[in-house]
């Protein structure tokens, strides 16, 4: 292992780890109101006035499954995505109920109890700590327990302030969520309305340091709609909404000083959940004017649900060790009318992505699927295919390398990508070099997504091969499908480019250790947004890469050298990340904490969900046909044409050994990623792709005069 590698590598990851942002906190809030309005979209908010500015953004409201709706509501008290369980809403506040919970838990009743948390415990079955209850809990034991008010009983009885607010073993101390915040009314669904005058009184007059308070009405209409013909449920859900609003209204304009309202939709309305609408929004006055965001998504005008309970937590200064995943929420200034217009943009696209990205990226691997077979045909068969078709094959396989780079620029550069493609078309056509094309496509791909991630990902959020909001899966950095592409194009491009420019052992020593070494910053580093199974894919691809390039063998000693240096610079970036605040953190730092709390258990988590989340995409993903098409084009040509791997290496032996490291690197993605399937599938493109490119040349050289490469080492 060449440790002058190791170190140039270790010094700029160390660097930018430093450039994390530092954000400042206002300490003197002394209360939040939290305002849960089932089923909220903007359209019910543009029409209500405030004097007071507020801040806004979207809310993802994933959950970690189960019963949909209070998968969502658990998910808010627990600051982590939370399996949802039947009948977790219903609380009781009666001697019967709380005899039940009694003999349940063991534990002594308080003012609403639920006694099926047992139930509720055991569903959280997912591979990462998650404590139930956990913002009741930590402000419970900090001797502050949280006020609900509210109630969304109507057919069944539902009690989702209380779902918030309870603690870890079901209990809420202080509220209410009976009957006496309804109005029994025939006009409204189940006949029952909310007393907001009532409600906004209870409200106003709390001194609890969180209230958390269920508008009911939303709910009930939400449930109840199906029922309505469509001029009758827009009649009364805009009386609902203005209601709601007048409601608003009274509680922010009189709510006492150093009072935060946080008003989010912690599940969308039945239709739009029905299309996956997922992003619902998320007002807060009592703080600056501008986008909300968090450490979590680092998205200007984007949040998640488990960002409110820690938001509340750091915002009322309350210490604890509950285990939350979101991190506390921020405003980044800007007026209100720029605010709301880059929210309208932003939904727009993020719903146009989100709707579209299956069908563009399976349209995508069924034409790698097409072409890739129309060129193994072309090689298997024993006549020489027409020199045209030939170029057609090639050109075919050039624009779906392309594809990447495309897709990273297509929303923000559309005519770029129309001039990339048609200049790829055109150079085919005038017979430059393929390989000379392969080399620029790689290398302008590997540069425009190293650009966009040090620019903060813009381009990459609205790509169909970016990372979606929506699923949430990654908000920020580089996700596996532009890290796998990354890693292939990075390693390609500078094969090629080795070979083309013909420079020396020394001197192509250096630009590689600099160019694999910035690559590999752009991976791994935390203020980018470390990607850290892409970042040991990184390692063993550029470093296998590099130590073919300087005529070193790479074996299984090597392999396990590469896999000692990822280590132990990952466990610097681990110690560096892990060393700044919660709230700055990277995900490389967050795993360090959990570590910390969790010791092997986390590791075991970790592992057991990458295993698992790999599993199902080999079993269902589109991307698992993807990497099996990239496998079956690297194997055929080991086969068609006879002694191809032989004159690869004769006459392309910098581009053997890229190939090479990018099957080496594609294959520690599928090891090390969660997503290994996706990363590895689009990093294997780039070694397959060349290679059945250079196959097609020298099958069809050696189809017509039968070349002796033996005698001469190249074809004609």
């Amino acid at each position: 292992m060449n440790r002058r590698w190791l170190v140039s590598l270790l010094i700029p990851v160390l660097i930018a780890a430093l450039a994390l942002p530092v954000l400042a906190r206002d300490a003197k809030i002394r209360q939040i109101v939290l305002i849960l309005w089932h089923g909220l979209e903007w359209e019910h908010l543009d029409s209500l006035q405030f004097d007071e500015p507020r801040a806004v953004g979207l809310l993802n409201t994933r959950s970690g499954g189960g019963e949909a709706l209070t998968a969502a509501y658990l998910s808010i008290g627990a600051g982590a995505r939370a399996v949802g369980s039947s009948g977790a809403a219903l609380f009781h506040s009666t001697e019967g109920g709380k005899e039940l919970y009694r003999r349940n838990t063991g534990l002594d009743p308080t003012s609403l109890v639920q006694p099926r948390i047992a139930q509720i415990r055991a569903a959280q079955t997912v591979q990462y700590r998650l404590e139930i209850g956990a913002l009741g809990s930590a402000l419970a034991e900090a001797g502050t327990p949280p006020r609900v008010l509210g109630s969304s009983e109507g057919h069944e009885p539902f009690h989702w302030a209380a779902l918030v607010g309870m603690d870890g073993w079901g209990r809420v101390w202080e509220g209410s969520v009976g009957s006496e915040f309804t109005i029994q009314d025939p006009d409204y669904p189940y006949g029952v309305r909310t007393d907001y005058q009532h409600l906004a009184r209870e409200v106003l007059q709390a001194t609890e340091p969180l209230v958390v308070v269920d508008l009911g009405d939303p709910f009930r209409y939400d449930q109840y709609r199906i029922n309505l013909v469509p001029s009758q449920q827009e009649k009364l859900g805009n009386l609902i909404a203005s209601e709601v609003g007048e409601f608003l209204a009274e509680i922010v304009s009189g709510k006492a000083e150093h009072t935060v309202v946080i008003l989010v939709s912690p599940y969308p309305s039945q239709p739009l959940a029905s299309r996956s609408h997922w992003l619902t929004p998320a007002v807060c006055w009592g703080l600056d004017e501008g986008l909300l965001t968090s450490a979590t998504t680092r998205w200007p005008g984007l949040i998640t649900n488990m960002d409110v309970a820690p938001t509340i937590l750091e915002l009322l200064g309350i210490e604890h060790n509950q285990p939350l995943i979101g991190r506390p929420v921020t405003v980044m200034p800007l007026s209100e009318d720029e605010g709301r217009l880059r929210l309208a943009r932003m939904v727009e696209k993020i719903g146009f992505f989100s709707q579209y990205r299956g069908q563009v990226l399976r349209t995508l691997v069924i034409g790698q699927i097409i072409t890739y077979a129309a060129v193994l045909i072309s090689l298997i068969a024993n006549s020489a295919s027409p020199p045209w078709v030939v170029r057609i094959l090639q050109l075919a396989i050039l624009l779906l390398l392309a594809m990447p780079l495309s897709l990273l620029l297509w929303d923000r550069f559309p005519f770029a990508v129309l001039a990339i493609l048609a200049g790829i078309a055109v150079l085919k056509c005038r017979n430059v070099s393929t390989v000379l094309l392969i080399g620029l496509v790689s290398f302008s791909t590997a540069a425009a997504i190293s650009a966009d991630v040090l620019l903060g990902s813009w381009l990459m959020r609205y790509s169909f091969l970016g990372y979606d909001p929506v699923g949430g899966a990654r908000f920020y950095g580089i996700g596996n499908e532009f890290m796998g592409v990354l890693i292939g194009s990075a390693i390609m491009g500078w094969a090629i480019a080795a070979e083309k420019g013909g420079f020396s052992r020394s001197l192509r020593g250096a630009l590689g250790l600099v160019l694999f070494s910035f690559f590999t910053v752009v991976i791994g580093a935390p203020a980018l947004g470390t990607n850290v199974g892409g970042f040991i894919s990184a390692v063993f691809g550029f470093g296998s890469t590099f130590l073919a390039m300087q005529g070193r063998r790479v074996n299984m000693p090597t392999i396990l050298a590469l896999g000692a240096a990822a280590l132990a610079v990952l466990a610097m970036l681990m110690l560096v990340d892990g060393a700044h605040s919660p709230g700055e953190q990277s995900h490389i730092g967050q795993t360090v904490e959990l570590i910390r709390r969790d010791g092997v258990n986390a590791v075991i988590l970790i592992i057991a969900r990458k295993l698992s989340l790999n599993l199902r995409l080999l079993r269902y993903s589109m991307w698992s046909n993807a990497l099996i098409v990239a496998l079956v084009g690297i194997g055929a040509s080991f086969i068609w044409p006879s002694r191809y791997i032989f004159w690869l290496k004769e006459n392309h032996p910098l581009i053997a050994g890229g190939i090479m490291g990018v099957v080496i690197g594609s294959t520690a993605a599928f090891v090390f990623n969660d997503s290994g399937v996706v990363a590895a599938a689009t990093c294997l493109s780039f070694a397959s792709s060349t290679l059945l490119i250079l196959a097609l040349e020298l099958k069809h050289d050696l189809a017509a005069p039968q070349t002796n490469i033996e005698d001469n080492g190249h074809c004609h």
